[in-house]
C-alpha cells in the first residue's frame, strides 16, 4: 500500500508504523536553561537531579498484521526506580525485572487525556526498547493496547499523525 504524505507529498512505499514523541524537558525548562539543568540521552532524561524520565513504547497490535502502530513516548519513574532502571540498563537479563510504575508524560494527541496515564515499564533485554502497559481502565488507549486496532484505523491513525 503507498503512503502519500500531506505534509511534503511524499509516497511511501509503507505506511508509517512508529510514532515519537520529544523528550519531556521542554515542558517544564526553558531552551536557555538545557544545558545546565537536563541530562539527556536517546532513553533516559534527568531535570534538576529530581524528575526522572524513561522512554519506552506504547504498542498497539494491528489485526492482521505481525507489526504493532508504537508511539515512543516517556514515562516518569520515582527515583530507585530510575536508578534502578539504570544501574540494569546493559544488563543482558534486564527484561526479566519486575515492570515499575511510571505516568505517561508524553501528549498523544489522536488519543484523549494521555497525560498522566497510568504504566507499568518493562525493560527488555539491551538493544530494546522497554515497553509501556497503559494501565487505566475505560480509556480508549487501553483497550486498543489490549484488543487492537484495525488496519484502517492504524491508516486513519498514521495519517492524524503525519499532518
Amino acid at each position: 500500500m503507498v503512503f502519500q504524505c500531506e505534509i511534503c507529498g511524499v509516497k511511501h512505499d509503507e505506511i508509517p508504523n512508529c510514532f515519537g514523541i520529544e523528550a519531556p524537558w521542554r515542558a517544564f525548562v526553558p531552551e536557555s536553561e538545557k544545558q545546565s539543568r537536563v541530562f539527556l540521552t536517546d532513553d533516559l532524561c534527568v531535570i534538576d537531579e529530581t524528575s526522572f524520565f524513561v522512554r519506552g513504547h506504547i504498542e498497539i497490535p494491528i489485526l492482521g498484521r505481525p507489526s504493532s502502530l508504537a508511539f515512543s513516548v516517556w514515562s516518569s519513574l520515582s527515583e530507585e526506580s530510575f536508578l534502578h532502571l539504570e544501574s540494569r540498563w546493559d544488563d543482558s537479563d534486564r527484561g526479566q525485572d519486575a515492570p515499575y510504575f511510571g505516568w505517561l508524560c508524553s501528549p498523544i494527541w489522536v488519543y484523549p487525556d494521555t497525560l498522566h496515564l497510568k504504566l507499568n515499564v518493562q525493560s527488555r533485554p539491551p538493544g530494546f526498547t522497554p515497553v509501556f502497559k497503559v494501565l487505566n481502565e475505560g480509556h480508549v488507549l487501553t483497550t486498543d493496547q489490549r484488543n487492537g486496532i484495525s488496519e484502517e484505523r492504524w491508516h486513519q491513525l498514521a495519517l492524524q499523525l503525519s499532518i
